[in-house]
């Protein structure tokens, strides 16, 4: 018996496929035709990934140290949020790099 496998058109299968577009150098058209892909559902998905990305609030790695600092560095920068938590910048590279990030 030969059974055929139901592939799930979830929104990681559409944003594997739309890399693979990309990288392909293949229009949407010819992509889609291709790999026997709806071309406007896959349009859809990739609108809705772009959107995605354009709205997407950009995450900043940093380093943190215990909250008792000991140190004789000056603070460069302190950032205030809610009245709840307290970022203290110490490092010139930190605050020229969060800088960046914010604009």
């Amino acid at each position: 018996m030969n059974i055929a496998k139901k592939i799930i058109e979830d929104e990681a299968f559409w944003q594997n496929h739309a890399r693979l577009q990309k990288i392909s150098g293949l229009s949407r058209k010819s992509y889609c035709k291709q790999h026997n892909l709806n071309y406007d559902r896959f349009g859809y998905w990739v609108v809705k990934r772009q959107r995605q990305l354009n709205n997407a609030t950009k995450l900043i790695a940093v380093k943190l140290n215990s909250t008792q600092h000991n140190t004789t560095q000056p603070i460069l920068c302190t950032l205030e949020i809610n009245n709840k938590h307290c970022l203290k910048i110490y490092d010139v590279k930190a605050l020229v790099a969060l800088l960046t990030e914010m604009r």
